[in-house]
């Protein structure tokens, strides 16, 4: 095991954990267990810079885990847009043998790791891995992978065509649980690289019906000014629908129903 999983508090094991990913650049990014579940074991890339956090720390993004887990441990649905290789998704599948996940994952290159992770930790069963991206409309759209060899969640929706973008096939949330006998989604977290905005206009009519009970998403300006999305959009939007939003992090946000 790394030095760095002794260090604790967990906020100081973030830090400064930073300082070492030169010192151990030759470590494994395989059989990698969480902190918040040691029983969990990712198959990451070492390359990629949130995957290095989970390697030296174990976990990735700490006050959204910790969030992760205390509204796992109720039980309940999530629906994890831009799932990457897994992290959260198998976080909360873990937390409560009732707990289901909707993994969206748009990159043809993190499709096959994400299922891989979910397969060798025993979740099959729990975690629909759907291959579309989510926006605003129904449809195909273009997708940078930008340079997901080394990055694995730099790739994202763009309106241009770029040599290095595909098409891939875009749904609505609304879309998605229009005929699905879910009734509530307990926990949306969106990651989509600047287009966290799209996805939440896609779900509105979910919104409206208050079938959403807690929202993480991001904001993250340079990927959403080529996509023409302004920057308070996201919360003008939810609390037009009589959502609280609140700051969650630096540039991430939770938002919640008014009661």
């Amino acid at each position: 095991m790394l030095l760095t999983r002794f260090i604790y508090p967990l906020s100081l094991r973030e830090h400064i954990s930073f300082k070492f990913y030169k010192l151990f650049s030759n470590t494994s990014d395989k059989n990698i267990s969480l902190e918040f579940d040691d029983t969990i074991k990712l198959d990451l890339l070492k390359t990629d810079i949130g995957h290095k956090s989970i390697i030296f720390n174990g976990f990735f993004e700490l006050p959204l885990s910790r969030d992760i887990v205390k509204y796992g441990l109720s039980g309940g649905l999530l629906v994890d847009v831009g799932a990457n290789y897994g992290y959260f998704s198998c976080l909360w599948a873990s937390k409560n043998p009732n707990n289901r996940v909707v993994a969206f994952e748009a990159s043809p290159n993190n499709v096959g790791p994400l299922k891989n992770n979910i397969n060798k930790n025993g979740f099959q069963d729990k975690i629909s891995v759907i291959e579309k991206a989510v926006g605003k409309e129904k449809g195909k759209l273009n997708f940078n992978l930008g340079n997901e060899n080394q990055q694995t969640g730099w790739g994202g929706l763009t309106i241009k065509n770029e040599a290095s973008s595909i098409s891939v096939d875009v749904d609505t949330l609304d879309n998605y649980f229009a005929d699905s006998d879910i009734k509530q989604i307990n926990v949306l977290k969106i990651d989509t690289e600047g287009a966290d905005t799209w996805v939440l206009y896609g779900a509105e009519k979910l919104l409206r019906k208050k079938r959403i009970d807690h929202i993480f998403f991001e904001h993250n300006d340079s990927r959403m000014r080529p996509l023409n999305i302004g920057k308070n959009e996201a919360i003008v939007f939810l609390e037009g629908l009589d959502y609280i939003v609140e700051k969650h992090t630096e540039e991430d946000f939770y938002a919640y129903p008014r009661k």
